[in-house]
């Protein structure tokens, strides 16, 4: 995207790769990672590795519980949706619309499925896994992930990019 973005909120930003990716991709970005106290260790050895920790900062908390760090144009939700149910996934879809600033983006990497939900075949054995794994997730098409988005606020919900795995990229703006 040629959107010059000034500020990322990586959400379940785990060890930081992605926030990595971004700041390396981008030289004027600056982040936020958000994640669990025990996750968000991991994130600032792997940071500090790179020399990146002049541009990100590491908030702890749980998305489920807390209200999300404001002040960022551009939010990234990876591998985090499936996790939910799909009440948990319109609450923090609410909570990012709230913190994101207006003409920010969401995107969100995931798997997406189609209207049978079992293409692709790797997010079908994936909702298997979420089914015993957690307690409420699953894997989502795009209409019920659109759906949830534009419940919270969200515009112009498209899918960037489609593959058959745990590698589809929606975005959604946040346009008022």
């Amino acid at each position: 995207d040629s959107r010059p973005f000034k500020k990322l909120l990586d959400i379940g930003g785990g060890s930081g790769a992605y926030t990595i990716a971004f700041l390396q991709k981008n030289p004027q970005l600056q982040a936020i990672i958000y994640d669990l106290d025990g996750v968000i260790l991991i994130a600032e050895e792997k940071i500090r590795e790179v020399q990146l920790q002049n541009r990100v900062n590491f908030v702890t908390g749980d998305y489920n519980k807390n209200e999300l760090p404001g002040g960022c144009d551009l939010t990234l939700l990876s591998a985090v949706i499936h996790q939910n149910s799909p009440k948990q996934n319109l609450s923090l879809f609410q909570k990012i619309y709230r913190a994101l600033e207006l003409g920010g983006s969401l995107l969100i990497r995931d798997h997406v499925m189609d209207t049978t939900r079992t293409i692709p075949p790797m997010g079908a054995l994936f909702a298997l896994n979420m089914l015993v794994s957690t307690s409420a997730g699953d894997t989502y098409t795009f209409d019920e992930i659109k759906g949830g988005l534009e419940m919270a606020g969200f515009e112009k919900v498209e899918m960037l990019m489609k593959g058959g795995k745990m590698d589809c990229l929606m975005e959604a703006r946040k346009l008022k």
